[in-house]
């Protein structure tokens, strides 16, 4: 590496982690039903540099929530190497507490018959804030998640969107440089979603935090779309931004003619041509799919030109290119 460019935040080579069977003896005590190793990553690499919103993209079991618990300390990996600040999250596990900040899927770690203030003064205990200082720091980061309203108000009384922002606010407490959300959304409406996943961007702008945040949601895919990682039975399937995903993604052309034998006589002049799919014609609509270009399918019509009306190109779906991306893969 050179010696000018800034080492990533988070760096991660070659990591696996397979979990073993359950031994038989205990099997009926942990109702565990797992008798061969389980692969949840496989040989998995990537860094994540200062000030950068990466997003870990993949269905239930991909691995995702796996990769967030070795990077916070909680799980050992089989074998590769993770850093965090530079340091191992197994051999310095302590240090690399402290400059994570953890928000899980759910609101479990909350203690939800006590207020919002009551919550936060207890974890500041746990961080070591002395007595001056616990008061004002928890007062500050309610005032951040716009919970100071709320600050008074028990769990119990919260909406789902109010308790991941306490969640949010408690990952913060310390002043970590590092966020981790593990799905932090997945309870929450899309409203909600919405002012949490914009409020965390907010945050990342003006404290400068770097942020990995896993998600199965496409919107939210759409909406971090800078730094996509996307995971897929323990394996990297794509790394990039949402324009290189889209790049291969499935394109339609949709061209209007002047009336319906100019349509259909288009459709004739396509049919078979350069490995695309038979068009589809719908009165004087014509339908082009997995066409290389627009301007290849206008020079194919050569004198049909003439006759179109109109002409679109679109898309497909990101939801449909990521299920194509993981299909392809899986073949």
């Amino acid at each position: 590496m050179n010696s000018t460019t800034p080492a990533p935040v988070i760096e991660v080579r070659e990591l696996s982690k397979v979990y073993l069977p359950t031994p038989a003896w205990a099997r009926v005590f942990m109702r565990s039903q797992v008798t061969a190793p389980v692969r949840a990553l496989d040989d998995v690499s990537l860094t994540v540099n200062r000030g950068a919103i990466s997003v870990i993209a993949g269905a239930n079991g991909a691995g995702k929530s796996t990769l967030f618990r070795i990077l916070t300390g909680l799980l050992e990996p089989s074998s590769g190497l993770v850093r965090v600040g530079g340091s191992d999250p197994v051999t310095n596990s302590v240090e690399v507490r402290r400059m994570l900040g953890y928000v899980p899927g759910d609101d479990r770690s909350l203690y939800l018959r006590h207020s919002c203030r009551e919550n936060l003064l207890f974890r500041t205990r746990l961080h070591g804030f002395g007595p001056a200082e616990r008061r004002a720091r928890t007062d500050e980061v309610l005032e951040l998640v716009d919970l100071g309203h709320a600050a008074d108000r028990a769990g119990f009384a919260l909406s789902a969107g109010m308790r991941a922002r306490l969640q949010l606010a408690g990952a913060l407490l310390h002043r970590p440089p590092v966020l981790v959300l593990d799905e932090p959304t997945g309870a929450i409406d899309p409203v909600g979603s919405y002012e949490l996943l914009e409020m965390v961007r907010r945050l990342t702008r003006e404290v400068g935090l770097t942020v990995l945040l896993s998600t199965h949601r496409v919107d939210e895919i759409e909406a971090f779309g800078e730094d996509i990682v996307l995971l897929h039975q323990g394996r990297i399937r794509y790394h990039g931004d949402l324009a290189g995903l889209r790049s291969d993604s499935t394109r339609r052309i949709r061209l209007v003619f002047a009336n319906m034998e100019a349509a259909e006589s288009a459709a004739e002049r396509l049919n078979g041509w350069k490995g695309a799919a038979p068009p589809k014609v719908t009165g004087t609509a014509l339908v082009v799919s997995d066409a290389p270009s627009l301007g290849a399918v206008l020079s194919a019509l050569r004198g049909s030109v003439s006759e179109v009306v109109s002409l679109e190109e679109v898309r497909a779906p990101l939801r449909q290119t990521l299920a194509d991306l993981l299909r392809d893969e899986a073949q």
